[in-house]
């Protein structure tokens, strides 16, 4: 998690007359409509152009950088869109990336200010039909075997190459891939009979991975390109992709309480959340296969072939209603099986997520010794809940004070996977184990500088303190552990250097913005850099991160 302050740039947004301008455009594309490209496959939503054009005109207007969205930036959002489907360069040709430059490579910010998103689509749906092309070429060279007593050569990782001039080109490089796919699976040592299985069973899973997106997944490439021109800690996260980022920072959502991959076209079990309804009704189980659902009296929907997100969407709903699944037993020994399994949907804890503690008994110059040591895999807090509301730094507290009970002599912080989170849940946390002062100085784009304080002369935890890190250890938690080290009070043991992300993210959600004729649809939210922060010593943690002292 990035360190999320909360939603500040909404006001500055409401107060900023250019955005205003964005209600006259709304009204040109719903009813003067701006003409998209036909495209073969995959269309635009309603919703999606004026979606594209509220994240494009906050990005350029609030990001820290306060860049324009001009024909450099446009070049980078187009690169970045085709390299979200083509890291490697092979799926594309030349001409189709010439093609796409001549046509969108200077005009795509303008264009997405406009409300065009048409762009996105046609290069999609280039990409589905040659990402089809691929996997017809994956199955002819399988099929047609390969000899390995000559001496042929490829580079594996071709994102700084070229993409292919040629058809003939592309067809000789996915000949030496299928090539060296096949010679891993030899080198692996598996079965024979299951090498060209393998294989081409790898390139049918990521098409039809691919064909399962709908224009949802498209406008999320298309928009995290656009925000990843500014810089990679914005992003665009479409309703699912919010849905899940409120439910890792409150730790809580409510469904079934079923862990799902997808195989073969099966949504499978995988496990059940201890205690989730799932769980306490006993009759679903792991490896069973989910063939359809349905929720209350409404109709059966095929599950087959289906999103798993999207299916995931489904499960999810209202506390106390009802899901059906119709589902494929692991354990059936008539394969035609099918049991129907009805479950009330509840609120579900995400425990294993939460701060934990535990006791460690040594021995330390000949005596036998307590240490505490406080797990804590990210910095949550429900940003919309005030009662009660699901906090890092009152967990810890109570994990401290059980600890204190046990008469520890010493007490680690363990970092090494925490990827941040609240910024003001760091602020808090840092509160916990110095007298008052001041904990983060954060800058915004104007130059401004506030210093975030903790006024509370109290402390929780006075004792020996160690905190571990890691290269994972980023944003919110290396906020906590260079305060530690600044204000002398930790020990800070780890890698050579934690992530080094040194910024700010607030969270901007853009129903607010959407008109009425629109307010049914769910638009996301954009993740933004709003803010730079820094050491109360002066350093900043971007890309230097916080050096251990051991």
């Amino acid at each position: 998690m990035d360190a999320a302050a909360k939603a500040e740039p909404v006001s500055m947004l409401s107060k900023n007359k250019k955005l205003l301008g964005i209600a006259l455009v709304v009204a040109t594309i719903l009813y003067g409509g701006l003409g998209t490209a036909a495209v073969e496959v995959l269309q635009q939503g309603p919703a999606a152009p004026i979606i594209g054009q509220m994240v494009a005109r906050i990005v350029e207007q609030s990001h820290y950088n306060h860049h324009p969205l001009d024909a450099k930036t446009s070049q980078q959002v187009l690169r970045n869109f085709l390299e979200s489907f083509d890291y490697n360069h092979m799926i594309f040709e030349k001409a189709d990336i010439d093609e796409f430059t001549a046509h969108y490579g200077d005009k795509l910010g303008d264009m997405l200010k406009e409300g065009d998103i048409s762009p996105a689509f046609e290069i999609f749906n280039r990409f589905l039909r040659r990402i089809g092309e691929r996997e017809i070429l994956v199955r002819k060279y399988t099929a047609a075997g390969f000899s390995f007593d000559s001496n042929e050569s490829m580079i594996i990782d071709r994102h700084e190459l070229p993409w292919p001039a040629s058809a003939k080109e592309a067809k000789n490089l996915w000949r030496l891939r299928v090539k060296y796919e096949l010679l891993q699976e030899r080198l692996n040592k598996t079965k024979p009979e299951e090498h060209v299985k393998t294989v081409n069973l790898r390139y049918e899973r990521l098409l039809r991975s691919y064909r399962e997106f709908d224009a949802s997944d498209v406008l999320q490439s298309y928009l995290t390109a656009l925000t990843h021109a500014y810089d990679p800690h914005s992003d665009y996260m479409a309703a699912p992709q919010m849905e899940n980022f409120n439910i890792s920072m409150k730790l809580s959502l409510v469904g079934i309480g079923a862990v799902l991959r997808s195989e073969d076209g099966y949504a499978k079990i995988v496990s059940l959340v201890s205690g989730g309804p799932a769980d306490k009704d006993k009759r679903l189980k792991p490896n069973d296969r989910i063939e359809a659902i349905s929720q209350g009296e409404g109709p059966w929907v095929e599950a087959v072939g289906m999103k798993l997100d999207r299916l995931v969407q489904i499960i999810r709903g209202e506390k106390g209603t009802t899901v059906h699944l119709r589902v494929i037993p692991a354990d059936a020994i008539d394969p035609s099986t099918r049991v129907v399994i009805t479950i009330v949907r509840d609120e579900i804890k995400l425990t294993d997520q939460e701060a934990r503690a535990k006791i460690i008994e040594t021995s330390l110059f000949g005596k036998k010794t307590k240490i505490g040591v406080i797990d804590l895999p990210s910095f949550y807090a429900d940003m919309k809940s005030v009662i009660e509301s699901k906090s890092t730094t009152r967990d810890v507290e109570k994990l401290i004070a059980a600890l204190k009970k046990e008469a520890i002599s010493g007490l680690i912080l363990d970092l090494r996977r925490n990827g941040g989170g609240s910024l003001s849940e760091s602020v808090a946390l840092t509160g916990l184990f110095i007298p008052e002062g001041p904990v983060v100085q954060i800058k915004d784009a104007r130059g401004l500088i506030k210093i975030l304080r903790d006024s509370d002369p109290s402390v929780t935890y006075n004792g020996p303190l160690l905190v571990l890190t890691s290269r994972a250890s980023a944003s919110a938690s290396e906020i906590l552990a260079a305060n530690l080290q600044d204000y002398g009070r930790a020990v800070v043991v780890g890698e050579k250097s934690t992530f080094g992300k040194g910024t700010v993210q607030s969270i901007v959600e853009l129903s607010q913005y959407l008109p009425g004729a629109l307010k049914t649809f769910k638009p996301g939210a954009v993740k933004l850099t709003i803010q730079k922060f820094y050491r109360i010593s002066g350093g900043s943690t971007q890309n230097r991160g916080v050096l251990p002292d051991i």
